[in-house]
């Protein structure tokens, strides 16, 4: 944990809490995909590419989630490097406290323990077929974040970001976010058919066959949709969020409230998609009801 370890070719990734990519483009420079989860992890990537006598030519964020996103000014400001994402992704890259406000559909109250108030502004451009380094491909991983991607290398290593998480993480979190619930598990059931010599979440060991991870995930989202549809029983969103949270053993803390509520709302959203429930609004109640 915490090291640099060679995948295949020049292919290696930075092992942490959030794995971060690194594609050596030749004997000076680097791509980074993602650029660490924390200021300290930054600064563990950088005397590893001061050791190496490398620097950054590139930083490619799958998406703006902060734990991807955290290096950015500092790598920026050393090596004047460029940052690229998505379009959908990039105003939040850009401005990180957005993502915070958006959630939270007003102005957080407790900035202090809101991770998105702690990572600093990057300078970003849009990611295009003409700015990508050469031999890279993108893989579109919709489903996590608002338009999030994966990175292949020429040497066959695809790093999927957070379109799949690890049984650890599940177990940890119980309801880890997903902005779109239904749009993620067609991506995990894409990536069962995705061929490589070697898979890189961002949150679990490479792997060299990622069916069964991706099934597990499949099987977890499809849960918390059968426990959301139980609920649906003609009561409104603050009723089901108290039972939702006790159902799964969950304590609520104002740093999750908005990850817990939100990811409640994405599943209702997707079990709406899928003609299984209605929402009805009765005596200025919005209540749910199964279908």
């Amino acid at each position: 944990m915490f090291e640099v370890r060679h995948l295949k070719g020049r292919t290696y990734y930075f092992e942490a809490f959030t794995n971060v990519g690194i594609y050596r483009l030749d004997s000076k420079r680097v791509v980074l995909i993602d650029s660490c989860d924390h200021k300290r992890m930054a600064k563990a990537v950088n005397n590893y590419l001061k050791s190496e006598n490398l620097t950054v030519d590139t930083i490619i964020n799958t998406h703006c989630h902060v734990d991807h996103i955290c290096g950015n000014k500092d790598f920026y400001e050393k090596y004047g490097c460029r940052i690229l994402s998505t379009e959908k992704e990039k105003p939040f890259i850009a401005q990180p406290d957005l993502e915070g406000t958006f959630y939270f559909a007003g102005i957080d109250t407790d900035k202090t323990r809101n991770p998105f108030f702690m990572v600093e502004p990057s300078v970003i451009d849009t990611l295009t077929e003409e700015n990508l380094p050469e031999g890279l491909g993108i893989i579109k991983l919709p489903g996590h974040g608002f338009d999030m991607i994966g990175v292949r290398t020429p040497d066959d290593v695809v790093f999927v970001a957070d379109s799949i998480l690890s049984e650890k993480t599940w177990t940890e979190f119980k309801v880890p976010f997903f902005h779109d619930v239904n749009k993620s598990i067609e991506t995990l059931k894409m990536l069962k058919e995705i061929k490589a010599e070697l898979f890189v979440p961002s949150h679990n060991e490479p792997l060299e066959d990622i069916r069964a991870l991706a099934g597990l995930n499949i099987s977890k989202l499809e849960e918390l949709k059968e426990a959301v549809y139980g609920l649906c029983n003609g009561v409104g969103f603050d009723e089901m969020f108290t039972a939702f949270l006790n159902q799964l053993s969950l304590k609520i803390r104002t740093e999750k409230y908005v990850s817990y509520s939100v990811m409640l709302k994405n599943i209702l959203q997707a079990l709406v998609e899928d003609e299984r429930i209605k929402a009805l609004i009765e005596d200025n109640k919005f209540l749910y009801f199964r279908k």
